[in-house]
Order: C-alpha cells, then structure tokens, then sequence
C-alpha cells in the first residue's frame, strides 16, 4: 500500500560506497561509473532489495531470467564472476558479492 503513494519508490538505490540509479540503470562506486550489461544491472538491483539476505541461485535465476528460463543455473555463477571483476577491488577475495557455500550469494556493502 505504501509504495502507491506518488514518489515513495527512489530512483537510487545507496549501498555503502555504491549508488543503483534506477533511472539511468548505471551502478556508481564512490561516484565513478561502472558500466554494467542489462542482466548484472538486474543482479544488483536483486542485491540492493535484498541487503544482507542469502539468495540463493534459483532466485536470481528467477529474478533476472524469469520463471520461462529452464537453461544452466551456472549462468548464474558466471554472471556473478563478471560483476565481482566489476565491483570488486580484489576479485579474487570478494568483499562486497559473497558466495554463501552450497546456497547462492549475498550482498555485503
């Protein structure tokens, strides 16, 4: 009910150092610009929903892909790999896009 009131739903989305901007679908990092493909772009607006929560793979399957989407859940991890060299300062020990073993990933500004 809440969010029919007329200018409840932000444009921008702030995580930390990261801003989701809704409107020009461009993720900022400490106000510089990363350039993100539609699907990552969707990845982290599912992030930024959901701070702090575990979700699991076939959730951002869903989420981004849709429920018709019966391809390989590793899209998922592949994609997930793409935005860690994106977002992260050290790809390789993520501080922001944390796997969460045997269940999916989680979102950590």
């Amino acid at each position: 009910a809440d969010d029919e009131q007329a200018g409840s739903e932000p444009d921008q989305l702030v995580s930390g150092p990261f801003v989701l901007d809704e409107k020009s679908r461009v993720l900022y990092k400490s106000g510089k610009p990363i350039d993100l493909t539609q699907v990552e772009f969707q990845i982290m607006e599912l992030f930024f929903r959901n701070p702090g929560t575990a979700l699991v793979r076939e959730k951002i399957l869903e989420g981004v892909w849709g429920k018709g989407y019966f391809g390989d859940v590793k899209i998922v991890d592949v994609n997930i790999r793409r935005l860690r060299m994106k977002v992260e300062d050290e790809p390789s020990s993520p501080q922001h896009i944390l796997t969460v073993w045997g269940y999916g990933y989680r979102w950590n500004a």
